[in-house]
């Protein structure tokens, strides 16, 4: 499978007065990290240390997006095995200093974001640390000092999915940073959607670099940059209001076709895809907006989720039943309630009448057509052209037709019986007797 690389220059904004002391059990995380890789421990002389804002589940300036759980993927990664601090994505040189603490934060809460946009706002908040040696003391220095203000996340990841189709972006009609008008094929109602690109599958840390302009709007670097109680933070499930739509019960492949269609009016963003599995690490809830408008939470376990998602589709198959039934209903001028097989029945036959009168109606015109042109070659094709012609139009203009054509026929003719013709049998034959003769 092809893994991409993403690289997002993040734009960081300083604090003043940033302490140069580590807070409370941070060298200890720095000092197992060190464990982990087979160093030895570090003193709190021998490092410097400043947070970082680095990423979070908004939109970028690419119109890509993480799913929530992915940064918390990123998050567990960097708290189990650290990761580089680069300068502007340059993988050829050796880091600056390491990550070594993360941890997925709450922001602002909107409910009613701009499209495309999540509602409670989520934040990936790191610290790293570098040698407490001229090198170390400079890079510092220029944080502290405002000179570096921008840096960006780089990470590893195996699909590029459309936000309106849930499917390959690539192989998208839409594209991405455009709006559409998305209507659904069911009701009829059309929302308003913006494509973007979900980067999701098999999500992998990469490195944090330091660089001169960024594509993820609001982070920071040093200063109160991450929440004090980071530390804590890592350990912890995220909080904050889950999303409210009905897409996130699309927990198994052979189920995402249910929910691809467009959400009606108002219920928000489109669905996130569906993340790689965290191990009981997080107690989730599922807050689900129901067909009727109602909400309900159950349990994120398969068990629940598939007894209400039964549940909704059984109703939906009814209420599409009943839909289609008085739509028929309507159609042939009906209540639904007389819609009986008695009646269709008689329907059907008053159909077939009709069907009758209008091809002898149409057998008429061919015959005064022919009278009236005459029974020629050229005057059987005109009758065989206005039979054609009056066939795709109302009887009342067929019947009007065959009016016209008679009374022009019968003007024709002044001197003959204008009656119409009888039913005359004719005289029955006998068969001769030759033996008599």
């Amino acid at each position: 499978m092809t893994q991409h690389r993403a690289a997002f220059t993040l734009a960081l904004t300083l604090a003043a007065g940033a302490s140069a002391s580590l807070p409370d059990g941070h060298l200890e995380k720095i000092n197992a990290l060190q464990a982990r890789r087979g160093k030895p421990d570090l003193t709190a002389e021998q490092v410097l240390a400043r947070p970082v804002r680095l990423f979070g589940n908004k939109l970028t300036s690419y119109y890509t997006r993480m799913p929530d759980g992915g940064l918390a993927i990123l998050a567990n990664q960097i708290n189990d095995a650290g990761g580089p601090v680069l300068s502007a994505h340059v993988t050829d040189n050796t880091p600056l200093g390491s990550f070594y603490l993360a941890a997925v934060t709450t922001g602002d809460y909107v409910a009613s974001p701009p499209l495309g946009e999540p509602q409670q706002e989520l934040w990936l908040d790191t610290w790293f640390y570098v040698l407490n040696d001229a090198e170390g003391q400079r890079l510092i220095a220029l944080i502290d000092g405002g000179v570096i203000n921008e840096a960006s996340i780089g990470y590893w990841y195996d699909q590029a999915l459309c936000s309106i189709t849930g499917a390959s972006y690539w192989n998208s009609p839409y594209y991405a940073g455009q709006t559409y008008t998305i209507q659904d094929p069911e009701t009829g109602a059309s929302t308003t959607r913006l494509c973007f690109i979900w980067t999701t599958g098999a999500v992998q840390f990469s490195e944090g670099s330091l660089v001169y302009r960024g594509a993820y709007p609001g982070t920071k670097v040093g200063g109160d940059a991450a929440s004090p109680n980071l530390l804590a933070a890592s350990a912890s499930a995220i909080g904050g209001p889950a999303p409210q739509t009905r897409f996130q019960l699309a927990a198994s492949k052979d189920m995402q076709a249910v929910y691809e269609k467009a959400p009606a009016a108002g219920e928000g963003a489109p669905p996130q895809p569906p993340q790689a599995d965290t191990k009981g690490e997080m107690d989730l809830k599922l807050r689900l907006k129901l067909p009727d408008g109602s909400v309900k939470e159950i349990d994120a376990t398969p068990t629940e989720a598939q007894a209400l998602l039964d549940t909704q589709i059984e109703g939906a198959v009814t209420r599409g039943g009943q839909a289609q039934l008085e739509a028929h209903a309507t159609a042939l001028g009906l209540e639904p309630k007389e819609v009986t097989a008695a009646r269709l029945q008689a329907l059907a036959a008053e159909a077939g009448d009709g069907r009758t009168y209008r091809q002898d109606l149409l057998n008429d015109l061919h015959a005064l057509t022919l009278s009236v042109s005459g029974n020629d070659e050229a005057g059987r094709a005109a009758a065989d052209r206005t039979k054609k012609a009056f066939g795709t139009l109302e009887l009342a203009d067929i019947r009007a037709e065959v009016q016209r054509l008679t009374a022009q026929r019968d003007a024709g003719l002044p001197n003959v019986r204008l009656s119409e013709d009888q039913d005359i049998t004719p005289a029955k034959k006998v068969t001769p007797n030759f033996d008599a003769v």
